[in-house]
């Protein structure tokens, strides 16, 4: 599962903290880090505010690459 890889990627996208993620999410810090760290994994309803706030389906979220699709993609508008 591309969970925690891709939780890391879009808050880097983003350019925000666990902790500004966290607090928009209602969830504490060291929660998050947990998603990030795949040391756990979110309820449903945490789920879909993640999905919610990153703009995103739970299907793409936890079964795509992100990293590897916006490289791909931007090799493919650079050629």
């Amino acid at each position: 599962m591309m969970l925690s890889k891709n939780l890391k990627y879009l808050r880097a996208q983003k350019g925000i903290s666990q902790r500004e993620i966290a607090a928009d999410l209602t969830i504490t810090r060291a929660r998050y880090a947990k998603y990030e760290e795949a040391l756990s994994e979110p309820p449903i309803e945490v789920l879909l505010k993640l999905c919610q706030y990153h703009q995103i389906s739970i299907d793409t979220l936890i079964t795509v690459d992100l990293k590897n699709l916006d490289q791909k993609t931007e090799l493919i508008e650079n050629s």
